[in-house]
């Protein structure tokens, strides 16, 4: 199947509208707090196989966003790093989740008229 100018055009839009979570690393993360709705740092670095470098730079760039909130506080005597999705982060993520199963729509509906 070869990749028309719709399906091309649809998939550049979908990237382009909004590169900053379209990364997959940061996209991993936003799905991963959309269902568990936050995670300890360990958590997500164990869940994700991110180093912590890796981990810390995305986390620090979806919270600029405001697409999470970081928080730190002691557990057991132990400092411990939160990530909680927000609201908007939320939105944002199932709106590109809808247009990403539109694409996938689009695929099916190409392949399967192919075969015909």
């Amino acid at each position: 199947m070869s990749l028309d100018g719709e399906l091309l055009s649809t998939l550049v839009g979908l990237m382009e509208e909004d590169s900053e979570t379209m990364v997959p690393a940061r996209l991993s993360l936003l799905v991963y707090l959309y269902f568990a709705r936050h995670a300890t740092f360990p958590v997500l670095q164990k869940k994700l196989g991110f180093t912590s470098g890796n981990l810390s730079s995305h986390l620090r760039k979806l919270e600029e966003l405001g697409l999470i909130q970081i928080s730190k506080s002691f557990v057991k005597l132990r400092p411990t790093t939160f990530a909680v999705l927000t609201k908007e982060g939320a939105e944002r993520l199932r709106s590109q989740m809808v247009r990403m199963r539109e694409l996938v729509s689009m695929v099916v509906d190409k392949e399967t008229k192919s075969e015909e």
